[in-house]
């Protein structure tokens, strides 16, 4: 089965758009899963993130959802709900087998999901998916996000990763040039891009 793990850089950077991009690239694999592990927020005044991506090309899976719209540690304390890496892991390695397999996260790669200070990066080195897409908003100050981002998670995670640039709005082609050239100089893969209407995939990692 082909596991894929989307985190992010920050919150609100596209990672449920990046998701669904990747789910029609993977979905010449068969009908797969999209699964977020743990989601808070989802109604107020937005759908749920597994449902948007997978579309109707892959089944949707949310494992904890939890009602305010805030980071999963302090959502789960509010809903009197106990957070835990082994408590998200153990629900979707029980899930049924597919041909692909879409995680996405929630926030930023270094959001803890649990009190002992675990993250996204611990969840990745259990997980040990396949690939790990870093989303990073592809503006001005990409960069430095990007760099951050990748090495945060390269301190668990030491298997094939890298980043995504996705464009609310596109940039200035000096600021597009600047970002690409400033991941290739820190040696940190451009797996895809993505802007309002269009992507591209660069990785043959990201082949279905």
């Amino acid at each position: 089965m082909r596991t894929v793990f989307v985190t992010a850089s920050d919150t609100g950077v596209g990672k449920t758009h990046v998701a669904g991009l990747l789910v029609r690239r993977l979905s010449g694999l068969g009908r797969g899963q999209v699964v977020k592990p743990v989601e808070s927020g989802a109604g107020h005044g937005r759908p749920a993130d597994a449902p948007r991506a997978a579309g109707r090309l892959a089944e949707a899976v949310t494992l904890l959802s939890l009602p305010e719209p805030l980071a999963p540690l302090a959502a789960a304390r509010r809903a009197r709900r106990r957070l835990s890496l082994a408590g998200l892991l153990r629900p979707l390695r029980a899930l049924p087998a597919a041909p692909f397999r879409l995680v996405e996260g929630a926030g930023g790669v270094a959001v803890p999901l649990a009190l002992d200070g675990s993250d996204w990066s611990d969840f990745a080195a259990a997980l040990r998916p396949g690939l790990v897409v870093i989303v990073v908003p592809d503006r001005l100050g990409a960069i430095s996000q990007a760099r951050t981002a990748y090495a945060y998670l390269r301190r668990r995670w030491r298997g094939p990763a890298g980043v995504w640039l996705n464009a609310a709005r596109r940039p200035s082609a000096a600021v597009a040039a600047s970002n690409r050239e400033g991941l290739r100089a820190a040696g940190i893969p451009l797996l895809g891009e993505s802007w309002k209407g269009g992507a591209r995939f660069w990785s043959a990692l990201l082949k279905p």
